[in-house]
């Protein structure tokens, strides 16, 4: 895993993710990065104005916190989780890119009904 983190660390967001923010232009809120992996998309988004919760299985939080300001680093939460035991908060962005394939998917209905019940009414989910 670390030479994916290291790999993938300083690469730009996703490209889905910047779409959504320079094009589409929500206004900053409450979003969640599941899989958030070395942090490409969270720190795009808190650069932007989001308040973030990074979810990995790996603790990656300093990894992320090292690249972001103080006053960024105060729109960033990070919690270590697994799938198939993930707890969601109410939000109005979902970011999860490549990282849903990972779930058992044993679990993965369970899961994606967590998903649809964190996202506020109106919101968005990218996945």
């Amino acid at each position: 895993m670390e030479k994916y983190y290291n790999n993938t660390e300083n690469k730009p967001a996703n490209k889905n993710v910047q779409y959504l923010i320079n094009q589409i232009k929500p206004t900053p809120s409450t979003a969640i990065d599941i899989g958030c992996g070395a942090g490409r998309d969270t720190v795009f988004l808190i650069q932007n104005g989001w308040q973030v919760l990074a979810i990995d299985r790996n603790d990656v939080e300093d990894r992320i916190k090292n690249r972001l300001t103080e006053e960024e680093k105060h729109r960033f939460r990070f919690s270590k989780q697994q799938f198939e035991n993930m707890e969601l908060e109410q939000t109005n962005l979902i970011v999860s890119n490549f990282s849903l394939s990972f779930c058992n998917k044993d679990k993965f209905s369970k899961l994606w009904n967590k998903i649809q019940n964190s996202i506020l009414p109106n919101r968005i989910f990218r996945w």
